[in-house]
């Protein structure tokens, strides 16, 4: 759904606001480190597919008691704020990744906001959907050396795991 509003929506043409999902799970699944939770509109997630999809959204944790009442709401978190959006968008240009234009691209977290990741430049780079599965689902490696983020490849790709990083085509010539 969320993939839909961004590319079919009525948002920004340059990385605009992200969707904001209201994530229902159990009190009792919550205490137990759940395995799956639904989305207010019906569909389950696992915990993987949950968090790349909350990487760059807002998200509301809403926890449901045994009958389906809400016992509590948080508040919107991991929200890449408008001015970090842009700022991340001058300097990675797009994709960090494959080039591909700002505007298909979601700001990803380094290291994880769930691991203490700060929502900062130093800890954001900016992915089309396709780079940001990869980060999520593959042993691809991100980082920001020089202010500028770089991809490490697996092994099985380069051996001696040499980062790759996007040209800067208005630094060059």
């Amino acid at each position: 759904m969320c993939g839909y509003v961004l590319d079919h929506g009525e948002v920004p043409a340059c990385g605009g606001r992200r969707p904001h999902l209201n994530v229902l799970i159990r009190l009792e699944d919550l205490e137990n480190r759940t395995r799956a939770a639904c989305l207010d509109f019906g569909g389950t997630l696992s915990p993987e597919s949950l968090r790349m999809l909350a990487c760059d959204a807002a998200v509301v944790p809403v926890v449901l008691n045994g009958k389906g009442q809400p016992l509590d709401v948080g508040r919107v978190t991991r929200t890449i704020p408008d001015g970090l959006r842009r700022a991340i968008a001058a300097r990675d240009r797009g994709c960090a990744g494959c080039g591909r234009p700002p505007s298909w691209c979601e700001v990803h977290h380094i290291t994880a906001w769930q691991d203490g990741g700060d929502t900062a430049l130093h800890n954001c780079v900016m992915l089309c959907r396709a780079c940001h599965r990869l980060q999520h689902h593959s042993e691809w490696e991100v980082r920001i050396r020089d202010g500028l983020p770089e991809l490490i490849p697996p092994a099985w790709i380069d051996p001696q795991r040499r980062p790759r990083r996007q040209p800067l085509l208005h630094l060059a010539a």
